[in-house]
């Protein structure tokens, strides 16, 4: 064997200098914003749990501490987002600090990981060889700064939500089918990247149902991808075999560790029963949204381009589950009927990701050209983009709340209520629920159980105490939010059989509640007042008027001994007598 002459130094300095030419639209994309993102990870990493991230939190910590999911705590959200918090809490995400490190660091991950996919996925029938590791690597950190970039527009309210661990997969699952599909051009394998990209899809459906909607777009995308070379069948059975292994995988967990048949008659039943009839919005209420309408109008115009460009034949039609994705996303929005802001992480994660694939497009189809005026297109829409996401970045509210970084520095300082008072709103009141935690747990044995009629189980989480009935919000006891329907003229509301059916689940929950309170009676209650759902402002006195009998059996065994701002205390007579005075 002739052994190769290695390379001067001017062909390394050529070759390093091609590899930069390649990776510059990447380098313009992600340099300009890559400060402010930086401020920003570090910013959102000091903040505090909102509501939603204190229930999963609470269910988390329930389940592994012996409740059973869904049974003993009824929660209408997927297995997915418990699995991730219970997941998080062994690696030190009790405190707060590293739980966010945690969901920020995967989130990164799951960024670079589409990023570093796409180079090649553009290029019309089988690519003649793998990508550089150069412009994967160039890519991964382009996707992951202007993903971050899109993602930090949230407020910390928003972050680390049910559709933000389900873009974890949902995003890499279509850049592993892309990747796949390539390389079934060329029949140079890829059935185990499709059966990857169907379980990472099928992964999402456990934490909202609607991300099924996606599975079926990829679906699609596969069959009409025509450069495939491969039968229908060797391209949707890996594909199917993914989705049907990891729908094996969750239900095995939900026999395990959950109630199956509850978390089927919660989604099923329960969910299109009653609570879809709370806070529901209509589809031009949720367009017209500030949050709503821009994502929107973005959404479909460059989908348009994006199957415009496919139908011209001018991008390949593996590129299809792309062009329509964040339509889709926007679709389960629209479902949802909801229009929370947290529910458009989909359609600007998926939406951000349609331009970084215009611009890989734009350099893979024109950088090479003789010509300097198209060699000069990708660069520009890269500084198109760059310039979209350093606006962004630059202005978002982590990189405008300077105050975290003094106030929020220290984890004494994370605890303190100056800190807490940046959070406080109408109906959220996290410095109180502390001082309700520590109280509780100062007056109650580590095995007592407390009941909760608020919103925010978060306090029971922080206390160390199981909640004595599976209902640990009060819209399970309080139906006048879903009886109501939309405040809209025109909006949802229930039919009178629907509000009997409504009235009936409620009345069934009290009645199961009470009997499990008679059995068992907890060491206490706690009311947190303005909770939302609730029909008046006094939690306890909107107790006693929607479950009488519970609020007689209440009154004549439980007295107030504290109160922290809106938050409750009720203790059980034999314990109130020798409870400590509140600090």
């Amino acid at each position: 064997m002739v052994p190769v002459a290695p390379a001067s130094p001017a062909e390394r300095l050529r070759r390093a200098l091609r590899s930069l030419r390649a990776a510059l639209p990447a380098l313009i994309v992600g340099l300009p914003p890559l400060a402010w993102v930086c401020l920003s990870l570090h910013r959102a990493a000091l903040t505090t749990l909102g509501r939603d991230q204190g229930i999963f939190q609470y269910v988390a910590w329930a389940i592994s501490n012996g409740e059973v999911d869904y049974r003993d705590v009824r929660d209408v959200n997927g297995p997915l987002t418990h699995l991730v918090h219970a997941a998080f809490l062994r690696l030190g995400g009790r405190d707060e600090l590293r739980f966010h490190g945690l969901d920020l660091t995967v989130t990164c991950i799951s960024f670079a990981f589409v990023g570093a996919c796409l180079p090649g996925l553009t290029r019309r029938g089988a690519p003649g060889r793998l990508a550089p590791w150069t412009a994967r690597a160039a890519w991964a950190f382009a996707a992951c700064v202007a993903l971050c970039a899109q993602h930090f527009g949230y407020i910390y309210w928003d972050l680390a939500q049910r559709e933000t661990f389900c873009d974890w997969f949902l995003l890499p699952s279509v850049a592993l089918q892309l990747h796949a599909q390539g390389r079934l051009a060329g029949r140079r394998g890829g059935r185990w990247l499709l059966f990857l990209a169907g379980g990472l899809s099928a992964t999402a459906w456990f934490g909202k149902p609607t991300f099924a909607a996606f599975t079926v777009a990829q679906l699609f995308a596969l069959f009409a991808d025509r450069e495939v070379a491969v039968s229908m069948r060797a391209r949707f059975a890996p594909f199917v075999a993914g989705c049907g292994v990891v729908a094996a995988a969750f239900s095995g967990w939900l026999l395990a560790f959950g109630d199956l048949r509850a978390f089927l008659t919660v989604t099923l039943v329960d969910v299109p029963a009653m609570y879809r009839f709370m806070w529901p919005r209509s589809a031009s209420e949720i367009i017209g949204l500030q949050w709503g309408g821009p994502a929107a109008a973005m959404s479909l115009v460059t989908s348009a381009v994006i199957v415009g460009l496919i139908w011209e034949g001018l991008m390949p039609r593996r590129l299809l589950a792309i062009g329509v994705l964040p339509l889709v996303a926007l679709a389960g929005v629209l479902v949802q009927a909801k229009g929370f802001p947290y529910h458009f992480h989909p359609v600007t994660a998926s939406l951000h990701l349609q331009w970084l694939v215009i611009v890989v497009w734009a350099s893979e189809h024109f950088g090479s050209s003789a010509s300097p005026m198209s060699r000069v297109l990708p660069l520009g829409l890269a500084a198109a983009l760059a310039f979209r996401e350093s606006s962004a970045a630059a202005s978002n509210t982590y990189v405008r709340d300077a105050w975290l970084a003094a106030e929020g520095a220290t984890a004494d300082q994370r605890e303190s209520e100056a800190y807490f008072a940046h959070y406080a709103d109408h109906d959220f009141f996290p410095y109180e629920m502390r001082q309700t935690a520590a109280y509780l747990r100062a007056n109650t044995a580590t095995g007592d159980r407390v009941q909760l009629y608020a919103m925010d189980p978060y306090v029971l989480f922080l206390a160390e105490r199981r909640s004595a009935t599976p209902y640990i919000y009060a819209y399970d006891l309080n139906a006048d939010a879903a009886l109501q329907g939309s405040s809209s003229p025109r909006g949802l509301r229930p039919t009178e059989a629907q509000s009997g059916r409504i009235r009936a689940m409620r009345d069934s929950h009290e009645a199961d509640m009470l009997a499990r309170l008679e059995r068992k009676p907890p060491a206490a209650f706690v009311f947190i007042d303005h909770a939302p759902l609730t029909t008046y402002a006094d939690a306890a006195y909107d107790f006693k008027v929607h479950c009488p009998s519970a609020g007689a059996w209440l009154e004549s065994r439980y007295r107030e001994t504290a109160a922290f701002g809106a938050d409750h205390v009720w203790l059980r007579n034999d314990l109130a007598s020798a409870a400590t005075a509140p600090r």
